[in-house]
């Protein structure tokens, strides 16, 4: 009989889960194991046990599910016993018997970098998301035209990365365009409007400046320019009067009324006398 044992909780109630016929695994109501805090879809993948074998078939083709350090491919791969599905920040291990051997753990992982040849410039990828784009809040600002606000993320997702493209004008990996998120490999090449990004894990080559935090003194490209449309109070014809002025304006019928009462009174007094 198949399981499925997420790593390192030995304590967890009823891990390793038995599989049997499927089993959906998420952080959602929906998902027959559910798991919170772990950065998953509400219905991340699902494994399957059918009269082939055991496949793992991710739940929509915006989730990423990692096995033995590969993207899966959408339509669903194979098991094999002492493989290891990463998703979010969960690694499971599939297992063709409760008592299989389970697979050594690995060290953490190494450090990765976004190169910028032209600029001379390598960024630690060392935050689970890093944002690229013209907005002076993200992680990498690109001061170009043709790059969004928040054009793309890298994400750090079953201890691989992962590119997300959300820009007008599109990413390029490869020069393929980025339509689904993807995760990238050693020596991706990631094309964000005039700039090219390496994507490597190796040590940062010769004459290229480690950047960690983006120098985000000048904003001005970020900003969206704002137009005021400014009345300009003067005493010429056809200029918007001031509130002050309209306020006087509407008075005057009440001021005028006021003192033509005031004089029928006084004349009316002097009248009588």
């Amino acid at each position: 009989m198949p399981f499925l044992e997420l790593e390192g909780v030995p304590d967890l109630e009823d891990n390793p889960r038995e599989l049997n016929g499927e089993l959906v695994v998420g952080s959602g109501s929906q998902a027959t194991w559910r798991r919170t805090g772990r950065d998953l879809a509400a219905r991340h993948f699902r494994v399957q046990v059918l009269s082939d074998g055991v496949h793992v078939v991710p739940a929509s083709v915006q989730n990423i599910v990692v096995l033995n350090g590969a993207q899966a491919p959408t339509e669903g791969t194979t098991l094999t016993s002492g493989d290891i599905i990463a998703a979010g920040s969960a690694r499971f291990v599939f297992l063709d018997e409760r008592d299989s051997p389970r697979p050594v753990p690995v060290g953490g992982p190494a450090s990765t970098f976004l190169i910028d040849s032209s600029a001379r410039r390598g960024y630690a990828l060392r935050k689970r998301v890093v944002q690229i784009g013209r907005e002076i809040g993200c992680s990498i600002v690109l001061k170009d035209p043709t790059v969004s606000r928040f054009h793309s993320d890298v994400r750090s997702e079953g201890g691989e990365f992962v590119i997300y493209s959300m820009g007008s004008t599109g990413t390029r990996v490869n020069d393929a365009p980025v339509t689904v998120p993807r995760m990238l490999v050693e020596g991706d090449r990631i094309a964000i409007g005039d700039t090219t990004f390496t994507f490597t894990r190796r040590p940062l080559p010769p004459g290229i400046s480690l950047v960690q935090f983006e120098d985000h003194a000048d904003d001005s490209f970020s900003r969206r320019n704002t137009v005021l449309l400014d009345r300009v109070v003067t005493g010429s014809v056809g200029s918007y009067p001031s509130k002050r002025r309209r306020a006087r304006k509407n008075l005057m019928p009440w001021v005028i009324g006021l003192g033509a009462l005031f004089v029928v009174v006084v004349l009316f007094l002097v009248v009588r006398k």
